[in-house]
């Protein structure tokens, strides 16, 4: 079972910085984080749509430019990181990197290529999962980079889940633990996807059967 890191180590670390980044690589498989967009068009890595839970400001994330985003502290001190950033990072490591695109809200427009430069430019697409809410945004994935490694993001899994994942030739489907037991995993275990859950941070709530990764904020409760 692999283990990637919710957010970067965020039991311990301000969520989604280079600093809960940085220290989760020792310990795990694999990264998970957020991207969207701001008003120049810049790939910024964070879970809300607004600035308002996670920094000092407040705004929506769509309505300011990097450099106004880059005047935000989080924590105070850390700063809101641009993908970019943490590819960088990620290039001098060997952990899969899982990038969740964050259109549930608001679609940005063109997200799907601007993401896909971004980790080709880095040349590690063979080492990025894009995964989302949003079917369209997959869609759109699959077609701008066919060999795009891709995770259909579901709650505890729609009865179409799995055939829509195939559909657009997902290598996982990513869910809640109650998705274990469910129509759409009995239908899922005929298929060759894979099941990663989140988000566990206590071994007792491991699933009781095998899966491919499970995501955590607390990383060294689950290390290698």
């Amino acid at each position: 079972m692999l283990i990637y890191a919710h957010r970067g180590y965020s039991a311990n670390y301000p969520e989604n910085t280079l600093s809960a980044f940085e220290a989760a690589l020792p310990y795990v498989d694999g990264i998970e984080l957020d991207v969207q967009v701001s008003k120049d068009g810049r790939l910024v890595v964070i879970h809300d749509e607004t600035v308002d839970r996670t920094t000092n400001g407040t705004g929506w994330v769509k309505d300011m430019t990097l450099q106004e985003l880059r005047q935000l502290k989080i924590d105070g001190y850390e700063r809101i990181p641009t993908l970019e950033e943490v590819l960088g990072l990620i290039e001098r490591s060997n952990v899969t990197l899982n990038i969740e695109l964050k259109t549930d809200q608001y679609a940005y427009p063109g997200i799907e290529r601007l993401a896909w430069l971004a980790v080709d430019e880095f040349e590690l697409g063979d080492r990025v999962v894009f995964s989302s809410f949003n079917r369209e945004t997959l869609v759109r994935m699959r077609d701008v980079a066919p060999v795009a490694r891709l995770a259909v993001l579901t709650l505890t899994g729609e009865s179409d889940t799995v055939s829509f994942a195939e559909t657009i030739r997902a290598e996982a489907i990513h869910a809640q633990p109650a998705f274990i037991g469910s129509a759409a995993w009995e239908k899922m275990r005929r298929t060759t996807l894979e099941t990663r859950l989140y988000t566990i941070n206590d071994v007792k709530d491991l699933p009781p059967i095998a899966v491919s990764a499970i995501m955590t904020d607390e990383v060294e409760r689950f290390t290698k």
